[in-house]
């Protein structure tokens, strides 16, 4: 795409906010207004329901489509036309528009499988909407692992894994935050709770593995920001330098080596540096 072009986002009300800079100020984009940009190209942040796809397919300019994470099980699950959910609607016509009108980016290989199954070919590039000069290498020898929880969605965000594994790593002590309703018996658990996103950068800048243990998921900001500080993370989904597992014994083998680990991580970190946000509607990428 030409350096000049001006690109509209439209961002889908389920995304919600809460993430660490604004599309305007990382992309270079602005706020879509189908009167004004309808035939402007835009890239439309996040398909969750009905109410978004048909902005999609209203819009008569280019469409890009970046998918979040779990706006993709909403769409391979079928959108719900009442509230109950008993009534959906079958994704694969709706694959086949999105595949043959839109150009659709994702953050990882998993997104890329997942909507590659029911036939929307997408391109992979993780994004981070913070500004990566915030945020330094930072790395210190030590045992401290931080997790995060949206919702109080413990389930999806597995933070059980975390009470069945503690008693194995005494060693480790691990970080939550998110939500003050979880209940912990181990004394190497935290529970920080829901905190101002500038206190918890703050303190988890200075401790030594975020933690992602999602099987579906976009590219996380604690993923993203521990790389960047030059920590150790540990992903279950798996990206360049990261280290990954795949059972709960390869799991509690790299908690316990972490102490051992005396130098940042600085591979990944520069993983991430040379691919985050490669858009083709970023302007600033297109500098």
């Amino acid at each position: 795409m030409p350096k000049n072009i001006q690109v509209y986002y439209r961002w889908a009300p389920s995304l919600g906010g809460g993430f660490e800079g604004t599309p305007e100020k990382c992309w270079g984009v602005k706020k879509y207004s189908p009167k004004k940009h309808i035939n402007e190209p835009v890239v439309f942040c996040g398909l969750y329901g009905l109410k978004d796809f048909m902005a999609l397919n209203s819009h008569k300019g280019k469409k890009y489509v970046w998918f979040a994470g779990s706006d993709i099980r909403h769409l391979i699950n079928g959108y719900w036309l009442d509230e109950s959910g008993k009534i959906k609607i079958d994704p694969k016509p709706l694959a086949k528009w999105i595949n043959k009108n839109c150009e659709s980016w994702v953050e990882n290989k998993v997104e890329y499988k997942a909507l590659k199954k029911i036939g929307i070919k997408s391109k992979i590039c993780p994004s981070f909407l913070g500004n990566v000069n915030d945020y330094q290498p930072n790395y210190k020898q030590g045992n401290k692992v931080y997790l995060s929880c949206s919702g109080d969605d413990f389930k999806l965000y597995k933070w059980d894994l975390i009470e069945k594994i503690a008693n194995k790593v005494p060693e480790v002590q691990f970080y939550l935050y998110g939500s003050n309703k979880w209940k912990t018996k181990h004394k190497n658990v935290i529970i920080r709770g829901r905190v101002d996103k500038k206190v918890m950068n703050e303190e988890i800048k200075n401790m030594q593995a975020g933690f992602r243990p999602l099987n579906f998921d976009g590219a996380s900001e604690i993923i993203i920001k521990s790389s960047l500080w030059g920590h150790h993370t540990i992903s279950k989904i798996k990206y360049p330098f990261v280290d990954t597992y795949k059972t709960q014994k390869d799991l509690i083998k790299l908690f316990k080596n972490l102490s051992n680990k005396k130098l940042p991580n600085l591979k990944a970190r520069n993983w991430f540096l040379k691919n985050l946000n490669y858009y083709p509607w970023n302007y600033y990428a297109r500098k």
